[in-house]
């Protein structure tokens, strides 16, 4: 398997959240990457903004077998934000470590 990645759009996010996304190519043992930034939902394609709330910050990122377990967290008084998440599962066969 390559790769794989999903876009996932968080509507009306609350700051500093836990957050779960279930997709089934996901291990507890998989390398997980996210990466997060503000939703212009005016866009007819994904827009996505760099805005007052920057930076906008995935952290603790767990994967589990079936879904992933993460966090989403910015500054300001911006208590809710929509939210796009890109989501990249690698290849478990890809060579990797483990200390």
């Amino acid at each position: 398997m390559a790769q794989q990645h999903w876009r996932h759009l968080w509507r009306g996010a609350p700051r500093l959240a836990n957050y779960t996304f279930g997709w089934d190519i996901i291990l507890h043992d998989s390398f997980v990457l996210i990466t997060a930034a503000e939703a212009d939902l005016s866009a007819s394609v994904p827009g996505r903004f760099i805005g007052d709330a920057r930076p906008v910050i995935a952290g603790s990122i767990a994967p589990q077998d079936g879904f992933v377990l993460f966090t989403l967290w910015w500054p300001g008084d911006f208590p809710f934000l929509d939210i796009w998440t890109d989501i990249t599962v690698f290849d478990p066969t890809d060579p990797s470590g483990t200390n």
